[in-house]
């Protein structure tokens, strides 16, 4: 073998060991910002991994670099992972020990840290984790929201927890969990959200659920239409709220009855899903006073002026029929 050659194979030798032990940056929403978690005992590089054994205390570091002309002002706020609609693990919501089953919440954990970061200066920020003197059951995504002190989760990274006590795994279970409103861009959503309350991490559901506001009209063929979702979950989190979107656009919500019929499969598994909820008037009115360009259905008015005319042309045929018997 050439001199040339044994260079050669040296050089991308390095570099490609270089590439593997080199600490993965955690993709950041924050502009100039970037999040490092530093794991030294492990080939995953862009998440933490805990196995427990009870009672324990681990220090975490995470790697913060400011890349802007200005200094920033960061949240460091540890919570668990959830599910957002498009089937990713968020870690924006505050979740609470108890929620959707959950027997130990991150945030009881460690605690939230404020950072300061100039202008192209790195910091490294140690918490410090202890861990529930019991086991843990399956597998509990924790995690580190970072985002800037002044945008409310406005932009922000993620960096990942996994803990388990014995590293099996678990399957999830699907239950109807809860019906919420809310408004995206001025445009009132409805969210039908179902929950996996095992600590176990679901992959590859997919979803069909229709949801039906009552009406008297329906018997006329003349009431709301049913709404259809059709989603895939690529990962659903342990102990989350899985939340099935409804756009309504320009259609504001609508106070009434609300009848919800779903299934979802994952592998050979299947759950099926019927509920009911109940919207009022004032929530409703909370939801469409926030939202822009609504486009208000006129069904009702029209049958009711329709109704009017009708009877009153009757009246006056009645009257004509009536005056000429006489």
């Amino acid at each position: 073998m050439t001199k040339k050659l044994k260079y050669i194979l040296l050089f991308l030798t390095c570099f490609i060991l270089g590439i593997i032990v080199t600490p993965t940056t955690v993709s950041a929403d924050i502009k100039g910002i970037a999040v490092t978690p530093l794991v030294n005992d492990s080939d995953i590089t862009d998440r933490f991994q805990i196995i427990s054994k009870g009672g324990e205390t681990r220090d975490l570091k995470i790697s913060i670099s400011n890349f802007n002309s200005g200094s920033i002002d960061l949240v460091v706020a540890p919570t668990n992972a959830t599910t957002s609609d498009d089937g990713k693990l968020v870690f924006t919501d505050v979740v609470k020990k108890g929620d959707y089953g959950l027997q130990d919440s991150f945030a009881s954990m460690t605690k939230m840290k404020k950072v300061h970061i100039k202008s192209n200066q790195t910091k490294d920020v140690t918490f410090k984790v202890k861990l529930p003197d019991h086991k843990i059951n399956g597998l509990m995504i924790g995690g580190f929201n970072v985002y800037e002190s002044t945008s409310n989760y406005s932009g922000s990274a993620n960096v990942p927890v996994w803990i388990t006590g014995d590293n099996k795994a678990v399957g999830g279970i699907l239950k109807a969990y809860n019906l919420t409103l809310g408004v995206q861009n001025y445009q009132p959503h409805m969210y039908v959200n179902l929950q996996n309350d095992q600590p176990g991490l679901m992959k590859n559901v997919v979803v069909h659920m229709t949801v039906k506001r009552q009406s008297w009209l329906d018997r006329f063929n003349l009431g709301p239409k049913k709404m259809v979702a059709d989603l895939r979950y690529p990962k659903i989190a342990p102990n989350s709220k899985v939340p099935i979107d409804f756009n309504q656009n320009q259609t504001p919500i609508a106070p009434g009855t609300y009848k919800m019929k779903g299934v979802a499969r994952s592998g050979k598994t299947v759950w099926n899903f019927h509920k009911t909820y109940k919207i009022s008037q004032s929530d409703a009115n909370k939801i469409n006073s926030k939202s822009r360009n609504l486009i208000y259905d006129k069904t009702l008015t029209y049958i009711l002026i329709s109704g009017v005319l009708v009877t009153l042309i009757v009246f006056i045929f009645w009257g004509i029929w009536y005056q000429n018997r006489s």
